[in-house]
């Protein structure tokens, strides 16, 4: 349930503002960011500029408040389901509702935001350290990098090889719990398709989705990270919130709970809300016309893409989809 830009420097943020900024990228990651999950599940293995004039994202439309599990219409084409997600693997999220289960078993082919394979965790993997010879601790500095390994040995994640990690991946392997089963929604539908011989495709690619964090100014990088350092806390307590209004299917109270914590920084909200959602819906509702045209078939995406009026619930009624609740 949380799912997903970058101030240059975190000493000017008043405390409200940093514990604001974590929870606000704890709720995008889960809601948002599929390759997250990757990256999660394999710790040990383990874009595009912001663009600070983007346009903020509108409060979620009333008809699109509640709901997980919609269908999607167009005259002369059988019907497709859009489900949002959450990248967790906790047991209360991956028990998949009947509606659900029934919708994706009709379904004849199944799509969703990045295609988790072997190529796509290769790339991550390769992209989460630094290849010239620079070390975490050189860029971060001595303080703020015994921080991290304190912070990482507390939550059980392992420390060896962090040295050549990027920022970002560090920051993000502190965004999500350790990992057990390794069990995500995400790929429990991936693994269901596959089970039934359905045909499988990624609306982004696995490269596309860590350019969002990987082409960010490495002030910015290391910002975040200093943030989810300092915000460790307070983690348990806002994932279990998310968690609850997932499971209320209240998409519009997870999309409230990313501007009721934004930080107090407009450019760095800004460029977040671009980056993780604003582009990469746009991006989405495009490469949904093939498929949609087609019919029948499944597309997941992590709830945060969902409300809004640059939402993809929004975005498809606009290009003339006949969109409805089913869950």
């Amino acid at each position: 349930m949380r799912s997903a830009g970058f101030p240059p420097s975190a000493s000017t943020w008043a405390a409200t503002g940093s514990r604001s900024l974590f929870k606000f990228l704890i709720a995008l990651l889960y809601l948002s960011f599929a390759a997250g999950t990757t990256y999660a599940a394999t710790p040990a293995n383990a874009g595009v500029a912001a663009n600070t004039e983007a346009t903020h994202v509108a409060p979620p439309a009333s008809k699109y408040a509640k709901g997980l599990l919609w269908k999607i219409d167009t005259p002369g084409t059988r019907s497709s389901w859009l489900f949002g997600t959450i990248h967790s693997e906790d047991r209360r999220v991956t028990v998949l509702p009947e509606a659900v289960v029934k919708a994706f078993d009709a379904a004849g082919r199944f799509t969703m935001e990045a295609v988790i394979d072997g190529e796509g965790i290769v790339h991550m993997a390769e992209a989460m350290f630094f290849n010239d010879g620079r070390t975490l601790e050189q860029v971060i500095g001595k303080k703020l990098y015994d921080e991290t390994i304190k912070a990482l040995a507390a939550r059980g994640m392992p420390t060896p090889g962090i040295e050549n990690q990027k920022p970002w991946a560090v920051m993000m392997a502190l965004s999500m719990p350790p990992p057990k089963t390794g069990e995500y929604l995400d790929l429990i539908l991936q693994q269901r398709a596959a089970q039934q011989n359905k045909p499988v495709s990624g609306l982004e690619t696995v490269q596309e989705q860590v350019a969002v964090f990987d082409e960010l100014p490495l002030p910015d990088q290391i910002a975040l990270l200093r943030q989810a350092v300092q915000e460790q806390d307070s983690f348990d307590k806002d994932l279990e919130e998310m968690i609850g209004h997932y499971l209320a299917r209240d998409i519009a109270a997870l999309a409230e709970a990313g501007a009721k914590h934004k930080p107090d920084d407009d450019r760095l909200y800004r460029s977040v809300m671009d980056r993780l959602l604003t582009r990469r819906n746009t991006r989405m509702a495009a490469r949904l016309g093939p498929i949609l045209r087609e019919g029948n078939a499944f597309v997941a995406v992590g709830a945060a893409h969902l409300p809004g009026e640059t939402g993809l619930l929004n975005l498809l009624e606009k290009a003339g989809y006949r969109v409805t609740r089913v869950y």
